[in-house]
């Protein structure tokens, strides 16, 4: 999901939120959503509501990134934040997990031209809830294990701290040239019932999207 770009100074500037028409929807209206939206009656009618004015949004905000090379290897360390709007929770309470991509790319700014891009890497998360339990499932794809959590606050918590990640050999690096390294966490679109994937894009409720973050690539 890597891909270079021609103006290296925006870079930082990315963001794959959308803008989109609001419509009101609200007295009958919401409480009518409330009481069909329990299980059984699921997503279908999530996307059907409207943009409701004044809406939470959800949203990925990465606060700190660090590699450093060990072993040959180019480990990064993230730091980011995670909220979620209660349409989101109240869709994975429905048996609607959601899929978080963790993208890490590393590129070499080339004057008057695009960017080569060096190194990327994916880290897949996976968030759903199980009714039977009343527990939160975080599935970490690349690490091959899943954990469970007593609240989703908890859940969060151990998605938002991305400890020693290994990016890529620190022989692929390119010496002495300037290196940059950028960071972001997506939603997977895609992997959404298909009701919810026009909410995604346009509603700031689904927007779980950050950013580019920049951080600095260590010399092997």
């Amino acid at each position: 999901m890597a891909f270079s770009m021609l103006c290296w100074k925006n870079i930082n500037s990315l963001d794959n939120s959308f803008d989109g028409a609001e419509i009101a929807c609200g007295g009958r209206g919401a409480l009518w959503r409330r009481r069909v939206l329990r299980p059984g009656a699921g997503f279908l009618l999530l996307c059907l509501v409207g943009f409701v004015p004044g809406a939470m949004a959800s949203s990925a905000t990465i606060t700190d990134a660090h590699a450093e090379v060990r072993e040959d290897m180019v480990y990064l360390d993230v730091d980011l934040k995670l909220a979620f709007d209660p349409e989101m929770v109240e869709a994975m309470q429905n048996a609607i997990p959601i899929n978080l991509t963790l993208q890490a790319v590393i590129d070499e700014p080339r004057d008057w031209w695009m960017a080569r891009t060096i190194a990327a890497d994916d880290r897949h998360y996976r968030l759903e809830f199980h009714a039977l339990s009343k527990t939160w499932l975080v599935t970490d794809v690349l690490e091959h294990e899943a954990r469970s959590y007593s609240t989703l606050d908890g859940a969060l918590r151990s998605m938002q701290r991305v400890r020693a990640w290994p990016i890529c050999s620190a022989q692929r690096l390119v010496a002495p040239a300037h290196l940059v390294g950028r960071v972001r966490m997506v939603l997977d679109i895609n992997k959404l019932p298909l009701p919810l994937r026009f909410p995604a894009l346009f509603d700031s409720r689904w927007t779980l999207s950050s950013n580019w973050f920049l951080w600095s690539v260590p010399q092997s």
